[in-house]
């Protein structure tokens, strides 16, 4: 393909894993066991789709988000090295507060657009962490082959989790086993997401799948190829494999609440692990800015503590803002508008704060503010 198997350098186990053999695979890849947790409590427990989500909202979700701003809000680096980045960070609940009050369901809908592509990108940025780390790949001879790899590993994310929802979307039928998975449409939290009319076309969806299974197959061929020329990264692959599974898997399931919960459920529990893992190497580094920041970021109890308080302070906005609608006899006929505007005003603000800040994170063009893996 590109080398053959001498020319790869060898690599310790140290080199293979970001933190350790025992943290990836309980904290980082194998943490995509929770996403059954949501599910069990909607079919085991019989608890309804609006309690699962303020379940997942108030113990992983919320401390997740809010672990964030450890790095951006709270960390004067950040604040003094993007001044106007950080400010811009206040445009998120305007932006929210005023598409509640135009249009709530295109609210929703650009907010599970961004939820994925950030799902995605979080992927990704672990997958090109561990790339990093491996120093099998920085040789001269070896740069394009990183080019293939990380195009193909982009690409297999980046269809991974479209191609049952565009069925959905477009209402093309998309029969497995007899079952027309397509045929109740993509509907969340009561309301039918927003797609245009132009794109309900009925080859869309089989053109998602195409992609998907075309880098699908790339992927194979890759991992293939690089266990054949000593170049396997099982760590890297493992973390990519499920992903993807689970990607294209979570769409197809009937109740979207409850799967988009559980997704959402790993990737909190594996985004808490990043964060807490990247603070104490900043603050080894002496990277980090805030004392305090740096003392809370030396257990993961302390850290998880810290983001449940400003969960719990979240919630207490909300009740605020539900109160004072309530007072004021705002949407007084519409108990539902009510707590959907209070939610998504105070909750969804402080997610798309986190969704913007990430993605600035996750690019890593800044050493100080999101160090390598060593």
């Amino acid at each position: 393909m590109i080398l053959s198997a001498p020319a790869a350098t060898k690599a310790s186990s140290k080199d293979l894993w970001l933190v350790s053999p025992g943290y990836d695979l309980v904290f980082i890849i194998f943490s995509s066991a929770l996403l059954v947790v949501p599910h069990l409590f909607a079919q085991v427990g019989g608890l309804s789709n609006v309690i699962v989500d303020l379940v997942v909202t108030a113990f992983i979700g919320g401390p997740h988000l809010f672990a964030t701003y450890t790095m951006t809000f709270m960390e004067p680096h950040f604040r003094e090295r993007y001044r106007r980045y950080t400010w811009g960070a206040l445009f998120m609940p305007v932006l929210v507060v005023s598409l509640a009050i135009y249009d709530l369901t295109l609210l929703v809908t650009i907010f599970f657009l961004w939820a994925s592509v950030h799902v995605i990108h979080q992927a990704a940025y672990i997958a090109d962490s561990y790339r990093f780390k491996d120093p099998r790949g920085r040789a001269p001879n070896l740069a394009r082959w990183q080019l293939v790899s990380r195009v193909i590993d982009y690409g297999l994310l980046m269809t991974s989790l479209y191609p049952i929802a565009t069925f959905k979307f477009t209402g093309t039928p998309l029969e497995i086993w007899g079952v027309n998975l397509s045929s109740e449409g993509f509907e969340t939290g009561g309301r039918a997401l927003l797609f245009p009319e132009f794109l309900k076309i009925e080859w869309l969806g089989p053109l998602a799948a195409l992609a998907f299974f075309a880098f699908l197959f790339a992927f194979v061929a890759k991992t293939a190829w690089e266990w054949r020329a000593g170049l396997l990264h099982v760590p890297k692959t493992l973390h990519m494999s499920l992903a993807a599974l689970l990607f294209f898997v979570t769409p197809a399931l009937p109740n979207l609440d409850v799967a988009f919960q559980g997704l959402n459920v790993w990737h909190s529990f594996q985004y808490l692990a990043v964060v807490l893992y990247l603070n104490r190497v900043r603050a080894e580094k002496g990277l980090i800015g805030s004392q305090y920041v740096a003392r809370v970021s030396r257990s993961g109890k302390s850290l998880y503590w810290m983001c449940l308080l400003f969960t719990l302070g979240a919630g207490l906005a909300y009740l605020l803002v539900h109160g004072a609608l309530i007072l004021g006899g705002i949407w007084a006929g519409d108990p539902e508008q009510q707590h959907y505007f209070s939610f998504y005003s105070v909750v969804l603000s402080a997610l798309l704060i986190h969704y913007y800040f990430d993605h600035f994170l996750f690019l890593q063009v800044d050493e100080v503010v999101t160090p390598r893996w060593d």
